[in-house]
């Protein structure tokens, strides 16, 4: 029983945003364009600083400071 009722509840909220989103596409394009461009430009430049911090604590290693001296420098 709590499984149907979970999965009508699912179905509904799924088909809730899916209206949603497609009401603010249908009113501005442009604006649920744009904010899905930043939220993804968050994502691509919280990647860049995660490979840049992880290459940085590679170098350290290679020159020789331990992961507690690396944890303090950065």
């Amino acid at each position: 029983m709590k499984s149907t009722a979970l999965e009508t509840f699912l179905c509904g909220f799924a088909l809730g945003i899916g209206v949603t989103v497609l009401a603010l596409y249908a009113q501005k394009p442009g604006c649920l364009v744009d904010s899905i461009e930043a939220i993804a430009e968050a994502g691509r430049a919280r990647r860049g600083r995660k490979e840049e911090n992880r290459l940085r604590r590679e170098r350290l290693r290679a020159v020789g400071f331990s992961d507690k001296e690396i944890d303090e420098i950065l």
